[in-house]
């Protein structure tokens, strides 16, 4: 067997922000406040990203000119400057960019580095959201952006080096994706944290909070995983809006002629507060919230190393055959009449509804022997349910 499922994430969530608990952090950190966490460890994440994985990727894998930015002081370099009429970029031109002062950002570099894609999904496992990765690779005594605010929570792992954070008093509160920031006329606030990441620390910052960051006298690399998880409103805007293709109430027009001075609102306001009343009493937010999920689970793309071998051998899984599930599949079973259905990586995997419980007690074993489940499928059953599982890069032979 060869390159059978993925280990587990060397960098999982919990691992990432210890020694604080995930209780601890959605309860007083979460869209309230910045959290920094000190180490003094600086190979904690040495096994995400090192500086020789950039070289690698840098001058080994034809980086294309839309999967990096060089910036420097807040502005961004040209294209010209460092990628080629093949749509490639230079690196020996982006290395003398970043001698010269200039940030690289890597947009995306989880899709060339197997062990962030691992951290990657086992942070969507945790905020089911999809994620903005950039890693920020910073010379020394150098600043890639000017301060500002993100209109997405990051956390921050610092791998290499160092960098100093301040952070401000902020002027919005939880930002929408449509107020994002606009350095026009800005200005922050009073200074209220500096601090600075060395190798192994982490920071997160939660969206609306005003920060900057400068490298200090040493080279800085660092990740930033941005989490871009759909807010109340977008379920809300939704909900009416599923809602309005049942209910013909709210497909009416506005009254002709609202726009006018001296338009009486008086029954505009009425129909209005009406058709909220009639949202509350219409709406299933259960429906609302299996389609986001639905809809996140749809375009989840499958990571499955050795896959490819998986379904060589996949046939040969008997009783006795040690398996193991995929690390941080995010799935959902619904039985319907004589059929139970998974839905996993944007797939729907049916199987007889007498499965139902040898599916279920699989899905909660990292790892167990094919016949030694205690659901009520005998042994032959469970190979045929495992066989299944393996080819759809749900579970891979162990070993």
């Amino acid at each position: 067997m060869k390159d059978t499922a993925a280990a587990p994430s060397p960098a999982d969530f919990v691992r990432a922000i210890a020694p604080i608990t995930p209780e601890t952090f959605f309860a007083e950190y979460f869209e309230k406040k910045h959290l920094v966490v000190r180490r003094q460890d600086p190979a904690y994440y040495a096994d995400l990203l090192t500086v020789a994985d950039i070289d690698r990727v840098l001058t080994q894998t034809m980086v294309g000119g839309d999967e990096m930015q060089l910036v420097k002081l807040g502005k961004a370099l040209e294209a010209d400057d460092y990628v080629m009429p093949s749509g490639f970029i230079d690196p020996v031109r982006v290395v003398r960019h970043f001698d010269e002062g200039s940030t690289m950002v890597l947009p995306g570099l989880q899709k060339r580095v197997p062990a962030l894609a691992a951290y990657c999904r086992a942070l969507e496992t945790v905020f089911s959201c999809d994620l903005q990765t950039n890693i920020y690779f910073t010379p020394d005594n150098a600043q890639g952006f000017k301060t500002h605010y993100d209109s997405h929570d990051v956390i921050v792992l610092q791998v290499h080096g160092s960098k100093t954070w301040n952070i401000y008093e902020s002027p919005l509160k939880l930002p929408l994706r449509s107020q994002a920031f606009k350095p026009e006329g800005f200005e922050a606030g009073a200074l209220i944290d500096s601090f600075t990441l060395h190798a192994g620390d982490m920071a997160y910052v939660p969206r609306g909070v005003v920060h900057d960051a400068r490298a200090t006298d040493e080279i800085s690399l660092h990740i930033t995983t941005g989490l871009l998880a759909p807010r109340w409103i977008d379920l809300l805007v939704e909900a009416v809006s599923e809602l309005a293709l049942e209910d013909p109430a709210f497909r009416h027009s506005v009254p002709p002629g609202y726009a006018n001075e001296g338009f009486e609102r008086a029954e505009a306001r009425t129909v209005f507060q009406n058709l909220l009343t009639r949202a509350m009493a219409g709406i299933d937010p259960d429906r609302t919230l299996d389609g986001f999920a639905h809809e996140y689970r749809r375009r989840r793309v499958p990571v499955v190393p050795g896959q490819l071998f998986q379904l060589f051998e996949s046939e040969a899984i008997e009783p006795g055959t040690p398996v193991q599930r995929r690390p941080d599949l995010i799935y959902a079973i619904k039985v319907d009449g004589d059929e139970v259905a998974l839905s996993v990586y944007g797939a729907e995997i049916v199987f007889p509804a007498h499965v139902e419980g040898a599916l279920r007690e699989a899905l909660l074993l990292p790892d167990f022997v094919v016949g030694d489940l205690k659901a009520d499928l005998d042994e032959a059953g469970q190979a045929v349910m495992m066989r299944r599982l393996v080819r759809e890069g749900v579970f891979a032979i162990a070993g």
